[in-house]
């Protein structure tokens, strides 16, 4: 069965349900994600619903994964440099939708927002994953993106420092595919042993 998943601009109403996501124990363990309140959240997520989806765009903003139209996750951009057309992309999908493909095809929707010269007109898009986040390296493999190589230590997490592999697409890649040179194989994880 064939999930539909769209994306719809956060709201204050949904800071609820990020809230309830950030809160996952399987969130925090790969994010070095600040403790908010909701209500907190709900003023973040304020801030960031006016900011218009255009070239002009120089800001960070949010939205609400949907799958068949439920709150599935939560996904993110942040152009880090209008200057030189760069973004940053995050995502998170709630334990109860992983093993979808609904990461995936939500990031695919965003970079097609990013990249549209009538929209954003960014031109590389980049993101982090921790090393040993398997699902998230493949999601980004799968929806185009390169690794660029590792950064050690890059972020502090649950008390320690956490190496990642950099990743990259640029406009001109758009169609690259995961067979492509330059990306680096996932490995498998290993069936956990009772």
């Amino acid at each position: 069965m064939t999930l539909t998943v769209r994306l719809r601009r956060a709201e204050p109403a949904d800071a609820a349900f990020l809230h309830a996501v950030r809160a996952e124990p399987s969130a925090a363990r790969f994010q070095p994600l600040r403790s908010y309140s909701e209500r907190r959240l709900g003023q973040l997520i304020e801030l960031r619903a006016g900011a218009p989806l255009d070239r002009h765009l120089d800001a960070k903003v949010q939205w609400v994964i949907l799958a068949d139209d439920r709150a599935a996750g939560w996904i993110t951009l942040d152009v880090t440099s209008r200057e030189h057309g760069i973004g940053a992309v995050g995502y998170t999908v709630s334990e109860a939708f992983r093993g979808r493909g609904i990461a995936t095809s939500a990031l695919r929707i965003l970079i097609d927002i990013a990249f549209a010269p009538r929209q954003l007109d960014l031109e590389r898009l980049e993101a982090v994953a921790a090393v040993e986040n398997i699902a998230s390296r493949r999601v980004l493999q799968h929806a185009g993106f390169v690794p660029e190589g590792p950064a050690r230590g890059l972020l502090r997490i649950g008390g320690r420092r956490v190496d990642h592999v950099r990743y990259g697409l640029l406009r001109v890649d758009r169609d690259v595919t995961n067979e492509s040179p330059g990306h680096l194989p996932i490995p498998r994880k290993e069936p956990s042993r009772a």
